[in-house]
């Protein structure tokens, strides 16, 4: 499979950026409109989300776009192993991520599924700091040592979970040595607790806070959306105000509802540039 999926990125290298974008509107029509794939859980989330604001049309508007964003994610993934993924990347609230870094305690920022993220681990190492990303393996071996060396060759790196603390152990390390740690927070986990999420309770990954409250360090909320293919707009912002009590439980709860309304007001933004295909409310 990695063999396959190197000789495909090398084709779609290749292609004109006009024929790329035609090509994924194509496979968002068949997907969406004739196959029809996790349709019905997209316009359910962006009900849920967005209620009687947004008109039927609308939703239908969002997903669909959300879906060619997605595709147009992977193919610029994808040619970056010709084409550098992070060269037209315009960065907003930087010196929010500057200022973070110059206390010397490492820095969190704080991700979710909105815009091309492969693209903005790469970003943050190349105008920043080396940025880490803790994540799951991908797809069977040959697919993840593919997306592992694309990463690898971008810039953009993760901790390895191979033992039972590995995680941990690595993101001490990073910040330890005055690092970014990127957090993924805005997937549904087995097991955790139902938080508020666009006003709809929503299986919330809590894991986040209680790493930030075994290793404080500034959380700063980074995320992007697509303003051409391969051209995009990297926003931070403030660091967020965290504050510890008596009650580690109470504050690990209290600090993942915030993280969940910040990425409410990231999607609010950039509504067809979410990942609603996942199924959060589940």
């Amino acid at each position: 499979m990695e063999h396959v999926l190197t000789a495909l990125a090398q084709s779609l290298s290749r292609l004109p950026n006009r024929i790329l974008v035609g090509l994924a509107q194509l496979i968002t029509f068949v997907a969406f409109d004739l196959l029809r794939v996790r349709r019905s859980v997209m316009l359910r989330n962006i009900g849920i989300a967005f209620g009687d604001s947004k008109s039927v049309e609308e939703r239908e508007h969002i997903a669909r776009q959300s879906v060619l964003n997605f595709v147009l994610t992977i193919f610029e993934t994808m040619i970056s192993v010709r084409k550098p993924i992070a060269d037209r990347i315009e960065v907003r609230g930087g010196e929010h991520l500057r200022a973070a870094l110059a206390e010397g305690r490492g820095v969190y920022i704080l991700c979710f599924h909105l815009g091309n993220w492969e693209a903005m681990g790469a970003k943050v190492t190349r105008t920043f700091k080396p940025a880490y990303v803790v994540v799951k393996k991908v797809g069977g071996q040959g697919t993840n040592r593919f997306v592992e060396r694309l990463r690898f060759n971008n810039g953009f790196y993760w901790i390895r979970r191979d033992r039972k603390g590995d995680g941990m152990r690595g993101i001490r390390e990073v910040l330890d040595r005055g690092e970014i740690v990127g957090f993924v927070i805005d997937q549904a986990r087995p097991g955790e607790p139902r938080l508020p999420f666009f006003g709809t309770p929503a299986k919330t990954n809590t894991s986040f806070a209680a790493i930030w409250s075994r290793r404080p360090a500034p959380v700063i909320p980074g995320y992007m959306h697509r303003t051409a293919f391969g051209e995009h707009l990297l926003e931070f912002e403030p660091a967020l105000n965290l504050v510890s009590s008596e009650s580690r439980s109470e504050d690990i709860l209290k600090h993942s509802e915030l993280f969940n309304r910040v990425v409410e007001g990231a999607v609010r933004k950039y509504p067809e540039h979410y990942f609603w295909l996942h199924n959060r409310w589940k």
